[in-house]
């Protein structure tokens, strides 16, 4: 059985690139509309419910990139053929991988570039992406494990394969159908989901991915059953798995590390996935197909060992954008998104109880609510005053043998320079993180990591603080002539890096416009503090406005307090 659809008017038989956009925004919207159902699946390799999130966050960043593409060559005076927007689908999906799920759809839609003639994408296109994307997969994954998503891409890869059908939608509903039907068997194929009675979350991801193209070419999206539905009191739990009293099979393995890798070749990145085998499971090092610098590859392992599994890529690479979640923990209770652990001695010891040997972060920032966030998330904090007067005194007065320091924008280049000046003469060792503002530096404790190395603990935090755009709200001491127009005195500017951006004389339409002029570059989480401007009804109001406008990003917001900013945001 199908259902009507009204998104796509006429049929084509083949897709070309306009067609593949279609398919590929169809993708996001279906991904965003069953995250929750998705997420609500996962419970193997670890329950930790964000397979829905991973999937649509690599599919929209493939998105992003290939509207880029096609912007791009527009602006110039051409037309995107279909390799080329497959091609994009592909780097931006490896670019953007999130989680062990998004890692085998980026391979998927690289499949469809390597597979994909210039001008359409047609029967014999589809099935040949299809069997690529397998090849792909096993070549990528340490250990490809069946009844998962690997599964159920093979099957559907086969049946596409045994069709004799000349026409891609009839290629399509086959191996949709396939995928389907071995979507449905993976419950009894590993003992996580038998025991949860769920079907695997990555594979019913896949599958979603599947009934678009099947939908884009026939006007009609198969139908399937509901394949979460709560037992009772299933409710109270956020996975299915969470209530079974049996060990999961990766609970001994805490950590999800992710990271870029440029500069390297197939050959490294191979040593690469061997090396992790020996610090973790579920490893993952997949390509974009792409060459010399800029080729680059998606690096996925879970590990109770996170130093080892970057200094791993050190010397066969370049290692950018390190992402770690601590899986047993996945929310944490800190500011930030992408969190380790607590910021503190690995062996349990309080970060604030001046025990020597500790390493500690030390954060730059007025005493209040600021200070409290820091604090709260293990960081000492030190405020700079009026003038930055005493600031040294009080960083070199932490105990301890390793120091990381946030400056948050709050010291000129001369006070940092004497910081440093003073803490190389001291017996410890330290460094210096370049934070720019207060959400800079939010973002950089979230991945403190104090069981790996200075210099490693250092990169990743500087990473973390480099990947968040930030922008303020100031208020105008006088009329004058900005980059957007003339301001007068006690109009609220927007500045995003030096530059004002945007004028409004109300507070909550002021910080609305700021988020929204920040996220024109994407981004998945918002964090947004509020100064004494406003109220607790006004911050109700902007944050509510806010996730109204970005329902797919997370927002978060905190009281900042008095200060020169008026309202801060930042995105990562």
């Amino acid at each position: 059985m199908t259902q009507e659809s009204t998104r796509v008017e006429e049929r084509p038989s083949t897709l070309d690139a306009h067609g593949l956009l279609t398919w590929a925004r169809r993708c996001v919207e279906q991904l965003a509309a069953r995250r929750e159902e998705i997420n609500a699946l996962n419970v193997f390799p670890v329950p930790d419910a964000d397979t829905g999130t991973n999937l649509l966050y690599t599919m929209r960043a493939a998105v992003d990139r290939a509207e880029g593409e096609d912007a791009w060559i527009s602006e110039g005076g051409g037309t995107a053929g279909a390799r080329e927007i497959a091609v994009a689908l592909g780097h931006g999906a490896v670019h953007g991988a999130r989680g062990n799920s998004g890692v085998i759809l980026s391979q998927v839609l690289r499949a469809v570039g390597e597979a994909a003639t210039f001008t359409v994408v047609d029967a014999s296109t589809y099935r040949r992406a299809l069997r690529t994307a397998v090849t792909l997969v096993d070549h990528a994954l340490s250990e490809p494990v069946e009844g998962t998503i690997v599964t159920v891409l093979r099957e559907a890869a086969t049946a596409a394969g045994r069709s004799s059908a000349s026409s891609l939608v009839e290629v399509a509903r086959v191996a949709a159908d396939a995928g389907a039907e071995a979507l449905d068997r993976t419950t009894s194929q590993l003992p996580a989901l038998s025991r949860a009675g769920v079907v695997d979350a990555g594979g019913r991801g896949l599958l979603v991915l599947l009934d678009a193209m099947v939908e884009i070419l026939a006007g009609q999206t198969p139908e399937r059953p509901d394949y979460f539905i709560p037992k009772d009191g299933a409710e109270a739990s956020s996975t299915p798995g969470h209530d079974t009293d049996e060990p999961h099979e990766d609970a001994g393995t805490r950590y999800e590390v992710m990271y870029s890798l440029t500069h390297s070749d197939d050959a490294r990145a191979d040593e690469l996935r061997t090396a992790l085998r020996m610090v973790g499971d579920s490893v993952g090092v997949v390509g974009d197909g792409g060459s010399g610098a800029n080729a680059r590859w998606a690096v996925h392992v879970h590990t109770d060992d996170i130093g080892a599994a970057i200094e791993a890529a050190l010397s066969l690479g370049r290692v950018t954008e390190i992402r770690v979640t601590d899986m047993l923990d996945p929310v944490g209770d800190r500011p930030g998104q992408h969190r380790a652990h607590d910021a503190g001695d690995p062996h349990g010891s309080d970060p604030r109880t001046g025990d020597p040997g500790l390493r500690k972060v030390v954060a730059i920032v007025p005493e209040g609510p600021l200070a409290d966030l820091f604090s709260e998330a293990g960081a000492a904090t030190v405020d700079p005053g009026d003038d930055g007067e005493g600031v040294i005194d009080a960083v070199l007065a932490v105990d301890a043998d390793e120091l990381l320091v946030l400056p948050n924008g709050e010291l000129s280049r001369d006070q940092i320079g004497a910081i440093d000046a003073a803490l190389r003469d001291g017996e410890g060792h330290a460094l210096i993180l370049p934070t720019g503002s207060v959400v800079q530096g939010l973002a950089a404790l979230a991945v403190h990591d104090p069981t790996t190395t200075l210099s490693l603990d250092g990169f990743s935090m500087a990473d973390a603080a480099a990947g968040t755009r930030h922008a303020h709200l100031i208020r105008a001491e006088q009329d004058a002539l900005t980059l957007v127009g003339r301001c007068t005195a006690g109009d609220l500017l927007g500045v995003v890096g030096h530059d004002v951006a945007l004028i409004e004389s109300d507070a909550v339409d002021a910080v609305c416009a700021l988020v929204d002029r920040v996220l024109s570059s994407g981004g998945e989480l918002v964090t947004v503090l509020f100064g004494d401007a406003y109220d607790e009804a006004a911050t109700e109001s902007a944050l509510s406005r806010v996730r109204s406008s970005h329902p797919d990003i997370e927002v978060v917001g905190y009281a900042a307090g008095p200060g020169r900013a008026v309202a801060q945001v930042g995105v990562e």
